[in-house]
């Protein structure tokens, strides 16, 4: 009997013990074209997680297993769910000391930032929080865990990384520095030769293979986007001029590719593709919006206001992609009516299914889409309230929250109620989030009739007129 119950004390007893209050430590080095980071862990635990460990977007494996070979005996890296793991070969615990040899990945992850950039000169901008780890007392139930989460959603504290480079200072917020210490750094540190150009109050580290049409067209139209912004929602909260980091991928044969992504008062684009060697039309409208799109997040998204979880991405992602229509519909009706269009379409095959698990499911695009034509719904409600664009709906709303730089579908929705007095337009809009819909195309058209956005309905397709935008 006794040995029994020792048993069960010992299946009940927590996985993790405390050592110490303060957060696990790791330093990075590069050293010629060797990396490591070395792990300093503050208790011993059973499991640590890596927050970061979204999936590659294009076949939505995992990464870090690939790149990253653990070192230290008894220890290894493991996937549980949506999260990477270290987790013990021998004994209880995962050492407290951890080093890992590693790859820069520059691989696109879905819904989540490039753990590298790499420059044709040799230059690599790391992604800081890939580097975070922390405790976690159930392996079991990590795989229950919903994708995305931070570090605070998971109970954790960000780990304090120090960079450190053999042949030199890296760039890290802002200015070159020896040795930085970032604790949830949320940036890219770059390490390697890095020439910043500053040009209409935004800051540019472009790669020097990169297309120069790529360079002139981004250095013109960036400032003027970050001028609008800041007239319709009020300056940034951070002061440290924009950082664009331009990377090229090469001139790949068939493609034409521009992606990214935004950290707090940091823009990462990568190019790639032989069609983008030559400027052409197609390549710079959608450049543009990219850059529209993703500096809008410096007011509406991670780097201003924020959602509240990772299920509520509807309401940065679709208010930047209304943002950026917006601002392009000034000088490219067309172009932002069209992609405007996408949305909304794109919305009627997405929303059968809740827009709030739309991540679980990798279908981020109804975030976007979703979100947008949300978002259009709410303008034409405040235009109907004397109101120009979407900015004049959104503004108050930042402004309420900027305290807590927080936002929520309670929140836009007790907006949105307030805006166009419309019990049945809201209870639309709740019905695609929360359970979605049987019907996408007249729950939608429903909203729009409710809202007046102006549009001609053929079947399944709603086609939005001129003045929609």
């Amino acid at each position: 009997m006794l040995t029994l119950v020792i048993a069960m004390l010992a299946q009940a007893a927590p996985a993790t013990v405390k050592v110490s209050d303060k957060p696990a430590a790791a330093t990075v080095t590069r050293t010629g074209n060797e990396w490591r980071v070395e792990y300093r862990l503050n208790r011993k635990s059973g499991v640590w997680l890596f927050p970061v460990s979204q999936p590659v977007s294009a076949n939505q494996e995992p990464w870090r297993e690939r790149a990253w070979r653990v070192v230290t005996p008894g220890v290894r890296i493991d996937r549980r769910g949506a999260y990477d793991v270290l987790v013990p070969t021998i004994g209880a615990f995962v050492p407290l000391e951890v080093r890992i040899v590693f790859t820069p990945t520059s691989a696109t992850l879905d819904r989540e930032y490039d753990p590298a950039v790499a420059f044709s000169n040799g230059a690599i901008a790391l992604y800081s929080d890939q580097f975070d780890l922390i405790p976690s007392e159930d392996l079991n139930a990590i795989g229950l865990k919903e994708a995305g989460l931070s570090v605070q959603d998971l109970g954790g504290m960000p780990t304090a990384v120090r960079f450190h480079d053999v042949s030199g200072p890296v760039f890290a917020q802002g200015r070159q520095q020896s040795d930085p210490v970032l604790t949830g750094g949320k940036t890219y540190v770059v390490f390697g030769t890095s020439k910043i150009e500053e040009r209409g109050g935004v800051a540019m580290l472009a790669d020097p293979a990169l297309p120069e049409w790529l360079k002139v067209d981004v250095a013109g139209f960036a400032p003027h986007v970050v001028e609008t912004y800041a007239s319709r929602l009020g300056n940034r909260s951070d002061p440290r001029l924009p950082l664009l980091l331009m990377g090229w991928r090469g001139s790949t044969p068939g493609k034409v590719i521009n992606d990214g992504g935004v950290r707090p008062g940091q823009i990462v684009f990568n190019f790639e593709g032989e069609g983008l060697l030559e400027r052409n039309d197609r390549a710079a409208r959608r450049t543009r919006w990219f850059i529209a799109h993703e500096m809008a997040h410096f007011w509406l998204g991670t780097s201003g206001i924020a959602y509240r979880k990772p299920s509520e991405a509807w309401i940065t992602e679709g208010g930047a992609e209304m943002m950026a229509f917006t601002l392009l519909a000034v000088t490219d009706h067309d172009y932002a009516l069209t992609e405007l269009q996408h949305a909304v379409q794109d919305c009627i095959k997405s929303s059968i299914k809740p827009v709030a698990s739309a991540g679980d499911r990798h279908e981020s695009r109804a975030f976007y889409a979703c979100g947008a034509t949300f978002a259009l719904a709410a303008t034409s409600a405040q235009k109907r309230k004397g109101g120009r664009d979407y900015f004049d709906f959104i503004r108050p709303l930042m402004e309420e929250h900027r305290s807590d730089r927080l936002l929520g579908s309670a929140d836009w929705l007790t907006r949105f109620a307030a805006v166009s007095g419309n019990a049945e337009a809201v209870a639309v809009v709740t019905s695609m989030i929360d359970t979605g819909v049987s019907d996408p195309a007249s729950a939608i058209a429903t909203m729009f009739q409710q809202t007046g956005v102006p549009y001609i309905r053929n079947g399944s397709v709603l086609t939005l007129a001129a003045t929609a935008i």
